[in-house]
């Protein structure tokens, strides 16, 4: 039995394991020092439930501060409960304690997903940290492994996340805890108004503002070659996610063989019940038939004001259209004043995005290039470590 409530749920006494994790089927060589050195004595590791929030926050907050992380302006109590408790399936929460208090803590989300067109369950490792004093002592070692084994007790047959590529945990990550390198996530951008762009980042004020007035009609007419709606189409905005869309999620996801279940329970609560209300959702339709959506946000990213993609999906043969429903919401929004494009994922359809003016950033330039990195519990399934199998957007995890 499972109990609940204000104190611990599971504990364990911390011991220090020393073990060698051979390198996975698929994995990328990783030799640099994952941050873990001498074991650290006192505290213990355990499962905290849903009434802890407030010890929880408070370690988060001091993490936050030490890291400024992208969350930390807006990550109050309604948007950690939206995250962690109002998902369809309960997040599992690991912490680690010493006499004073908390010292580190990690939060796995569980969702549905579809291995192959079957059922199964996966987690995603979100929101992590150990406090500066409590770094490189083996904390956070404990911490995932004792989370590995709550996974798998739970009946998870995938743990993935996101790692910075140029962060220590990395290694840590494959080396410690068997995870295996699928790939580097692309980033896509599309040049929206260079005037901006210009006077912003390479500081022309003034003059790259006219600068860029004379290139954008030439950047267009050589990048964009989608054309504009049919006559029979319209783009309308829905404030409902209904069964409408349901045909679009699951042809759109057909042909892949690892994705989140994007049921309608899945969309309202990603995108309609999130608190700070970031999302909108867009339609093509045509004969009274939806055949495309979009999902976008406003945001200031790379100093810029952007219009992110967060998810996309269309009835199978409709890739055009999807397209066209992408350029008429950039064209809406450069006119509303945002100078640049964004996106990533994995999916074949990403890399059609050039078509409507996208290009994938190169990684020399991409200031925090993400990982996926994932971990089989069950059985051996190769799509897992392949990248051209997976179905990934910015809806799939939590920073957008």
């Amino acid at each position: 039995m499972r109990l609940r409530g204000v104190g611990l749920l599971r504990t364990f006494p911390h011991r220090v394991e020393e073990r060698s994790v051979p390198q996975r089927r698929g994995s990328s060589p990783v030799d640099a020092d994952d941050g873990e050195s001498a074991a650290m004595t006192g505290f213990r590791v355990r499962e905290a439930g849903p009434a802890e929030y407030e010890a929880v926050r408070r370690c988060i907050d001091v993490v936050y501060r030490e890291t400024a992380a992208h969350k930390a302006p807006v990550f109050d109590r309604a948007l950690w409960a939206w995250q962690y408790l109002q998902n369809e399936l309960p997040s599992i929460i690991v912490v680690a304690e010493r006499a004073g208090g908390l010292c580190g803590y990690l939060h796995a989300q569980r969702f549905r997903m579809r291995l192959r067109g079957q059922p199964a369950l996966g987690a995603l490792l979100t929101d992590l940290g150990t406090l500066s004093a409590y770094r490189r002592q083996g904390v956070f070692r404990a911490m995932a492994d004792f989370l590995l084994e709550r996974l798998r007790a739970e009946g998870v047959d995938v743990l993935y996340l996101f790692p910075n590529a140029r962060k220590k945990s990395l290694p840590g990550f494959v080396r410690n805890h068997g995870f295996t390198v699928v790939a580097r996530v692309p980033v896509y951008v599309a040049p929206l108004d260079l005037g901006a762009l210009l006077a912003s980042h390479l500081r022309l004020g003034a003059a790259g503002q006219w600068l860029g007035q004379l290139l954008n009609p030439l950047v267009r007419a050589l990048t964009l070659r989608t054309p504009a709606l049919d006559r029979a189409e319209e783009v309308v905005r829905l404030d409902q996610i209904d069964v409408r869309l349901e045909p679009l999620v699951r042809d759109f996801a057909s042909g892949q063989g690892v994705s989140l279940e994007r049921n309608l329970r899945y969309l309202r609560w990603r995108f309609l019940d999130k608190p700070t209300g970031d999302y909108t959702v867009w339609a093509l339709a045509r004969g009274g038939r939806l055949c495309a959506y979009v999902v976008t946000r406003q945001a200031r990213l790379f100093d810029t004001r952007c219009t992110v993609l967060m998810d996309f999906g269309c009835l199978a043969g409709e890739d055009a259209a999807l397209r066209r429903l992408v350029r008429t919401r950039l064209e809406a929004d450069q006119r509303d004043g945002a100078a640049l494009g964004v996106t990533m994922g994995l999916h074949p359809q990403l890399g059609e995005l050039s078509k409507v003016g996208f290009v994938r950033v190169p990684e020399p330039l991409n200031p925090r290039p993400l990982n996926l990195i994932t971990r089989e519990f069950t059985q051996s399934r190769p799509e897992l470590f392949d990248p051209s199998a997976w179905h990934i957007t910015l809806a799939d995890w939590d920073v957008f």
